[in-house]
């Protein structure tokens, strides 16, 4: 998925402060994309598919891989549970359509997310595969994988600027 910059933008996103959240603005394409990027997400987690276990999901607990396991088996119902809820309140807050304004606990639940969506595309978890790289990606997941962790860094960035200094970013 390509980004053009600026207001003339073909396909990509830009991200305002907003008061204490922000304000996201995509280009018909990328909504469109994304909202099929999360319910497919939201589906996946109902299903329990493969691709989105826990031990990809969540991250180890301990240094001990049988501790951590045991800490998933504890607790990796309710940490997938917010995750739905969390993607829940992102779906219901956005219906659809090319805008999106959070306030900051808005903001955190989109990021969380984009953050968990990018298990679906990546082939280690997380936490131990390289960062994404759009200029290295070559397959779709490769490149969704990417443009995910790019539009949670948009986010991000928006969301920490200084309020009193211009709050514009594109990708």
């Amino acid at each position: 998925m390509a980004f053009a910059r600026g207001s003339g933008m073909r396909d990509g996103a830009s991200a305002v402060r907003e008061g204490d959240g922000v304000r996201l603005d995509l280009t018909e394409n990328v909504a469109e994309v994304l909202r099929g990027i999360l319910v497919e997400f939201g589906q996946a987690l109902e299903s329990g598919a493969e691709d989105v276990r826990d031990d990809r999901l969540f991250p180890d607990a301990y240094r001990k891989k049988g501790d951590s396991e045991g800490f998933r088996e504890r607790h990796g119902a309710e940490m997938r549970a917010e995750v739905r809820a969390t993607l829940a309140r992102i779906l219901g807050r956005w219906p659809g359509g090319t805008s999106l304004v959070l306030d900051r606990a808005g903001v955190a639940d989109l990021r969380l997310v984009l953050v968990h969506a990018q298990v679906r595309y990546l082939r280690r978890p997380r936490w131990k595969a390289h960062p994404p790289n759009d200029f290295v990606a070559r397959r779709d997941r490769d490149v969704k994988s990417a443009w995910l962790a790019s539009l949670e860094n948009l986010i991000t960035t928006a969301i920490l600027d200084d309020p009193a200094a211009p709050g514009v970013h594109t990708l």
